[in-house]
């Protein structure tokens, strides 16, 4: 049965647990108060995601064995970034089984993407064109659609339909939608452009910003996990990166510097754990100090900036929820 789901969104916390299929992690990157949506239709192997939030995130995560995606931005597409890509108007990504997922999605942009059971979409995907599906694809992949007025018209609708099918209550009619989601992406797939990467100087210079961020990513995650926040000096050390290629690559692919993202993943890190109290015990305190706040006034301040509210207000509210 198709089922459909939405939710106001106050966190990107909460806009990761929405999305229960992926262990996905997403940081608020811009200041300001959070607030959004997101709306899910679901159906056995095919599912529809409609989100938006009003500040800038970045995503990451790894795509299962099973699935893969086909998403697009619905408005202000150069603002975002889909992995090394800066997309056009007319830009659909397709994101196979195993690809890493890593995504700038600028404030106040609606993003959709469609997720299919992989085999199942590339056998029906093989059949319309051999040649071109002939073999699964590997990583993501970046596709000229020219318009895309068409497939957002199509996603507007499904929510529609979907909820007059659940009304319903036919297995049929939701048998069907899932049918007609399934035969409109493959019938924009094979009407798309594959976008070339040779000879393309901006995207290879895109693609080793990308590669540089996700190490300097990664190594912030795992000496924080340590309980060490590392210094710039002490990533371009251990990583053997130049503050010039750090300042650029996270310029180029998140319009952040590196410091800026460091404590603003600090910032996220206390956010969730306030916003989860394991115990009656927890206090800000502590809290802030795991994270590597030590100035209490200032942490309060640089929190207040962030998130549109003190953290005091973020603990109380998720103890009364």
């Amino acid at each position: 049965m198709m089922v459909a789901w939405h939710q106001t969104l106050q966190d990107p916390y909460e806009q990761a647990k929405f999305q229960n299929w992926l262990p996905i992690e997403i940081n608020q990157i811009s200041a300001g108060h959070y607030s959004g949506y997101i709306r899910m239709l679901e159906h056995d192997e095919v599912s529809v995601c409609w989100e938006s939030q009003s500040r800038t995130i970045h995503k990451r995560s790894v795509i299962d064995q099973d699935s893969c995606t086909v998403s697009f931005f619905r408005n202000q597409q150069f603002a975002n970034g889909f992995s090394e890509y800066a997309p056009a108007e007319g830009s659909l990504f397709i994101l196979p089984a195993g690809a890493e997922l890593d995504i700038r999605v600028a404030a106040n942009v609606e993003t959709v993407y469609f997720r299919f059971n992989q085999s199942v979409l590339l056998h029906k995907a093989r059949a319309m064109d051999p040649s071109r599906w002939e073999a699964p694809p590997t990583c993501l992949l970046c596709l000229d659609l020219g318009n895309l007025e068409s497939l957002d018209r199509f996603a507007g609708n499904l929510f529609h339909l979907a909820q007059v099918n659940n009304q319903s209550a036919s297995d049929g009619n939701n048998e069907a939608l899932s049918n007609i989601i399934t035969e409109h992406i493959l019938m924009a797939l094979n009407s798309s452009r594959l976008i070339s990467t040779e000879k393309n100087n901006i995207l290879t210079a895109r693609r080793r910003a990308k590669y540089t961020v996700n190490r300097v990513v990664d190594y912030i995650k795992a000496q924080l996990e340590q309980h060490v926040c590392p210094s710039i000096s002490t990533i371009c050390t251990d990583l053997q990166l130049s503050e010039r290629t750090l300042q650029y690559s996270f310029g180029a692919l998140l319009d952040v510097s590196p410091y800026t993202y460091l404590r603003y993943m600090r910032l996220n890190g206390v956010r969730a754990a306030l916003m989860q109290p394991d115990n009656d015990n927890i206090t800000i305190t502590r809290v802030a100090s795991h994270w590597h706040f030590l100035h209490m006034g200032r942490f309060s301040k640089d929190y207040q900036r962030m998130f549109g509210e003190l953290p005091s207000t973020t603990l109380r509210q998720a103890r009364h929820a």
